[in-house]
């Protein structure tokens, strides 16, 4: 019975020894007799260590080398190219070459805000006093992008509103927050918060998901503070409503913020799927506030006064992913913004066509929020 012998090489565009194949060191017999007389089987066998001889076609830049075999046969040789194995971490190369990324996020909001004013001449130095409390539900606009060479682009676009919450106005008539002669609550339900921030940097390497990103930015803030279904509960004659409720309340007071800020991003990939990222900004905004009394007929209307001052603050954030696919993720993050102004104006204007300008004391906004959302990378 006739035998025919074959040699197996692997070859690549390397002239080093190829890594261990799943076949290397094997050896396959083939008996002729099992393909019929007259029709032996060469053996095939695989040498380990085989050295690599250069392909007629290198592969194409990103891609792996080609793996061929010469098969040696008694009238010449022939090859015949080879499927490389596919490698586990295949996905997770695919997703490391995606350099930009969509957010979507659904999340709750508390924020706090209060103001108080001075009266003429600094005399009470607090005169009047509000504040208001709102539980929203925000929905958040996030994308990125990743340049090779480590330039980063990021922006934001995100809305809340208030479904529950409670505001206090009180007013005193001597220093200190003596003397209070009015108080009163209403509900702060239907207030809203939209903002759009826009922010560049560098990552530090230029990987997607590691890297320490210095930042720079710009952000707008608008919100819409309401005020209806009052109640007084600290009464003056001649100068409040009666203890209890009193309707027809619809106050509006609406704050702008916007100005630059400076910012550090962490990222870190902490395990296969698990990635976390820590960030800090620094912010400077200009602040402007229109508001509309509606019960005050002595107040113009739609704007009864407004307020101008320069405050600075910070917004703290901790987020999370859990990649699903190279494709996507499940987010988690929380947030936390402050900002302060000291020494503001308020102008208060009158329905006679007069008006009043007095001192802003300072505006305290604070707010927290944490929210889940789904990320696309592309």
């Amino acid at each position: 019975m006739k035998r025919r012998y074959a040699l197996l090489a692997l070859a690549s565009a390397f002239s080093a020894p190829l890594p261990a194949h799943p076949l290397d060191g094997a050896s396959m017999w083939v008996d002729g007799d099992a393909r019929g007389e007259g029709e032996a089987r060469p053996m095939v066998k695989v040498r380990p260590g085989a050295q690599a001889h250069p392909p007629a076609e290198t592969a194409p830049s990103g891609k792996s080398p080609a793996l061929f075999m010469t098969v040696f046969q008694e009238n010449g040789t022939r090859q015949v190219t080879l499927d490389a194995p596919a490698r586990h971490t295949a996905g997770l190369e695919s997703g490391a070459r995606r350099r930009g990324a969509w957010t979507v996020a659904l999340g709750y909001r508390r924020e706090t805000l209060d103001f108080n004013i001075a009266g003429p001449d600094g005399v009470p130095n607090i005169l009047s006093e509000l504040e208001w409390e709102v539980d929203m539900a925000e929905i958040r606009v996030n994308g990125e992008w990743l340049a090779d060479n480590g330039f980063f682009m990021t922006g934001e676009l995100a809305y809340a509103s208030g479904f529950a919450g409670e505001e206090r106005d009180s007013d005193y008539a001597f220093d200190n927050r003596h003397g209070e002669f009015s108080r009163s609550y209403a509900k702060s339900h239907g207030s809203t918060d939209s903002r759009v921030s826009l922010g560049l940097g560098w990552r530090f390497p230029p990987r997607r998901d590691v890297g320490i990103t210095p930042m720079l930015g710009y952000t707008y803030q608008e919100q819409d503070l309401r005020s209806r279904k009052g109640r007084q509960v600290i009464s003056t004659s001649d100068l409040t409503p009666f203890p209890g409720p009193f309707h027809g309340l619809d106050t509006h007071y609406e704050p702008r913020w916007h100005g630059p800020w400076l910012g550090l991003r962490v990222d870190a990939h902490l395990a296969e799927r698990f990635g976390l990222r820590l960030g800090v900004k620094r912010q400077w905004f200009a602040y402007h506030a229109d508001a509309d009394w509606n019960l005050r007929d002595d107040f113009e209307h739609p704007r009864s006064f407004t307020q101008h001052g320069h405050s600075r603050g910070w917004q703290w954030e901790v987020g999370a992913h859990w990649r699903l696919s190279p494709q996507s993720a499940i987010t988690f993050s929380l947030e936390r913004h402050t900002q302060r102004l000291r020494n503001g104006t308020d102008r208060t204007f009158f329905a006679d066509g007069q008006s009043s300008t007095l001192r802003l004391n300072g505006v305290n906004w604070d707010s927290w929020a944490a929210s889940l959302g789904y990320r696309m990378d592309f």
